[in-house]
C-alpha cells in the first residue's frame, strides 16, 4: 500500500517538474527515469526506478578505519595532524623504540656472529674431508709397501740399484777431475779476466764520482734567498747510493784479482778433495743398498711395515671421527644461523610495530592520542578515511520493506543538507541480522554512491533514499 501511494505521489511530482520546464522524465524499459538539466539544456539520467521503498540513513566514507598499535608503549611522536593527506605506508604515530632498536642491533650482531661461526665450521669440515682422503691414501700406500717388502726385490729394483752403483762410480771419476782442475795453478786467462773486471769497475766508479761532483757543484746565488742547489734531494741521494755501490764493486774486483794471482786457497783445496770423498761414500752406499736388496726383507722390516699399516688405519679412524665431529659442528652452526635469523626477524617485526602506518591513501580524520601517552595494544589512536567514495547505511529499513530490496538495486539519494541535488547509487549489502530502530525491526542496508566529488558531502549527514523494489 505504501509503495502504491508513493507511485501516485511520484507521478504528481514528475508532472510538476515537467510543467516547470527545468526537469523532464522518460520511459526506460517500462520504468520511470528521473532526468535533471545539466545546465547546458541537456537531460542527464540519474536513477532508473519503478516501485520503490523509502528509508533514511547516514553518510560515511566507503573506506575508513580506526587504527591501533599491535603493541603497547609510550607515544614519542605524532607525525600527522587531523586533515593531513597521507599515502599508503606513511608513518603516522611513533612509539618509543630505543629498547627495541637496541635489541635489533644485538640480534643483527648475533646473526653476523652465527654466520661467521658457520663459515669456520664449514672450513673445518672441508679440512676434515681432505684429511680422511689423505688417511685413506696413507693406508693404501702402507699396504703397498708391506706387500713389496714381503714379495722381495723385483728385477727392476735390482737393475736400478746396479745402475746407481755405476752412476756413483762415474761421479767418483768426475770428482777426481774437478779436484785436479781446482788444484792447478790459475791460468793467465783467469787473471786477465779479473783485471778486466777491475778496469770496468774503476771506469764506472770514475763516472759516478764525476756525476756526483757535478751535483754538488750545481749551485747558484738567488737575490734575497741565498744559495740554491736544485739537484740536492732525491737526485743527490740516489747518486750517492750508486757511488757507494760502485766503490764496493771496485773493491771486490780488486780482491778477486788478488785471489786469482795467489792461486787456490787451503779451503778451496779441502773442498776439491771433499768432493772426491763424497763421491766415494755415495758409491759405497749404493753397493750396500744392493746387498740389502738382494738379502731380502728382515723380520724387523716386515714388522715395521705392518706397524705402518696399523698406524695408517688408526689415522683413518681418527679422521673419520674428526669428520663426524666437523659435520655435527656444521649442523649446529646452521641451526644457530637459522635461530639467529629468526631472532633478527622477530626483533625487526617488534621494532616495526612501534610505527603506526597508513594502510592505504587517505585523510587523517581524527587523532585520539598525545605525545607521552601510554597506550595498550589494540587501543584506537587514529582514524583514517578515504573521502573519494561514499556510502549510505540505512537506519530504518523495516522488515516489511527489506523483502522488496535486493543487492544491486538502483537507489536515488537526497541529502538533507544538500536537498537540491540527487545522487544515484546501488545497493551493495543487506544485513542478515536485524537491529531495532524506534521499536521497529530494521535491517541495515549499505548503498554505494556514484562519484559526487563536486558536492560538499560530510561524514554523518542524513540521507533519504528511494530504493528500486524487486516487486
Amino acid at each position: 500500500m505504501k509503495g502504491r501511494f508513493f507511485q501516485i505521489m511520484l507521478i504528481f511530482f514528475i508532472t510538476a517538474m515537467f510543467n516547470a520546464g527545468s526537469h523532464s522524465f522518460s520511459a526506460v524499459s517500462g520504468k520511470m527515469a528521473f532526468a535533471q538539466d545539466d545546465g547546458n539544456g541537456e537531460d542527464v539520467d540519474l536513477v532508473i526506478i519503478g516501485p520503490t521503498v523509502s528509508a533514511e540513513g547516514l553518510v560515511e566514507p566507503l573506506n575508513f578505519v580506526n587504527l591501533s598499535f599491535q603493541t603497547g608503549g609510550e607515544i614519542s611522536q605524532i607525525l600527522v595532524s587531523e586533515g593531513d593527506q597521507v599515502r599508503a605506508g606513511d608513518a603516522l604515530i611513533q612509539l618509543d623504540d630505543k629498547d627495541l632498536a637496541l635489541a635489533l642491533a644485538q640480534a643483527k650482531a648475533q646473526f653476523a656472529s652465527a654466520e661467521a661461526e658457520l663459515i669456520v665450521a664449514q672450513n673445518q669440515l672441508a679440512l676434515a674431508e681432505v684429511a680422511i682422503s689423505s688417511a685413506d691414501s696413507g693406508v693404501v700406500a702402507a699396504e703397498a709397501n708391506l706387500a713389496l717388502i714381503i714379495a722381495g726385490p723385483r728385477p727392476e729394483e735390482i737393475a736400478a740399484a746396479e745402475a746407481n752403483i755405476r752412476a756413483a762410480e762415474s761421479a767418483i771419476g768426475q770428482a777426481v777431475g774437478n779436484r785436479d782442475v781446482a788444484l792447478d795453478i790459475t791460468s793467465e786467462a783467469e787473471i786477465f779476466a779479473a783485471e778486466a773486471n777491475v778496469a770496468q769497475a774503476l771506469s764506472e766508479l770514475r763516472l759516478l764520482e764525476e756525476e756526483y761532483q757535478t751535483i754538488l757543484d750545481t749551485c747558484f746565488e738567488v737575490p734575497g734567498e741565498g744559495e740554491i742547489c736544485p739537484l740536492y734531494g732525491p737526485t743527490e741521494e740516489t747518486t750517492r747510493e750508486q757511488l757507494a755501490a760502485a766503490r764496493a764493486t771496485y773493491e771486490a774486483a780488486l780482491q778477486a784479482l788478488e785471489a786469482a794471482k795467489q792461486g787456490p786457497t787451503a779451503a778451496q783445496q779441502r773442498a776439491a778433495s771433499g768432493g772426491v770423498s763424497v763421491a766415494l761414500a755415495n758409491r759405497n752406499a749404493a753397493e750396500a743398498r744392493l746387498e740389502l736388496l738382494m738379502a731380502g726383507a728382515t723380520p724387523e722390516e716386515i714388522a715395521i711395515a705392518e706397524l705402518g699399516v696399523r698406524q695408517a688405519e688408526a689415522g683413518v679412524e681418527l679422521a673419520q671421527a674428526e669428520l663426524a665431529a666437523a659435520e655435527a659442528a656444521v649442523q649446529q652452526a646452521e641451526a644457530a644461523v637459522v635461530q639467529a635469523q629468526a631472532n633478527e626477524a622477530t626483533a625487526q617485526a617488534a621494532l616495526d610495530r612501534t610505527a603506526l602506518r597508513a594502510p592505504y591513501d587517505g585523510e587523517i580524520s581524527r587523532i585520539d592520542a598525545s605525545v607521552g601517552q601510554l597506550i595498550d595494544s589494540g587501543m584506537p589512536v587514529l582514524m583514517l578515511a578515504d573521502f573519494d567514495r561514499w556510502r549510505v547505511k540505512t537506519t530504518n529499513l523495516t522488515e516489511v520493506d527489506v523483502a522488496s530490496v535486493s543487492q544491486g538495486a538502483a537507489v536515488e539519494v537526497r541529502l538533507d543538507a544538500i536537498s537540491n541535488d540527487l545522487i544515484s547509487g546501488v545497493v551493495t549489502k543487506i544485513a542478515l541480522v536485524a537491529d531495532t530502530s524506534l521499536g521497529d525491526v530494521a535491517y541495515q542496508t549499505e548503498i554505494l554512491l556514484d562519484q559526487a566529488q563536486d558536492l560538499p558531502i560530510r561524514w554523518g549527514m542524513t540521507a533519504f533514499v528511494e530504493i528500486e523494489s524487486n516487486e
